[in-house]
């Protein structure tokens, strides 16, 4: 079941700006990888979650629910210079694939993990 017309996702998607490459490797990691892809918060998800960031500037942001750190580092795109985001995942192997991708984003350093 669709909660979205395809027509109107595929329009949002035309119209949208662009994932960046690592977004785009997370995705696609996720998608054909992991055991639970339909868990990824996605491209369009991800864009909002980019756009409220960036409108509130936030200093400090609390994710609970990491997952492969695809919306962690959508969040992570409107904090301050100075910002921190904290993310909580409770599964390892997640937390340690999320980790991966954080390290090679230009957030690594605002970016604290928790697993547990």
């Amino acid at each position: 079941m669709d909660l979205i017309n395809p027509l109107v996702q595929s329009y949002a998607e035309k119209y949208s700006s662009p994932e960046d490459e690592l977004l785009k490797e997370i995705a696609d990691y996720t998608t054909h990888q992991h055991s639970e892809p339909h868990m990824l918060s996605g491209h369009l998800q991800g864009k909002l979650l980019e756009m409220v960031s960036h409108m509130i500037r936030p200093k400090r942001i609390l994710e609970i629910g990491t997952f492969t750190g695809y919306s962690a580092l959508c969040l992570a795109k409107g904090l301050q210079p100075d910002g921190i985001l904290h993310t909580i995942e409770l599964r390892e192997k997640d937390a340690g694939i999320a980790r991966a991708f954080f390290d090679r984003s230009t957030y690594s350093q605002q970016i604290v993990l928790h697993n547990g």
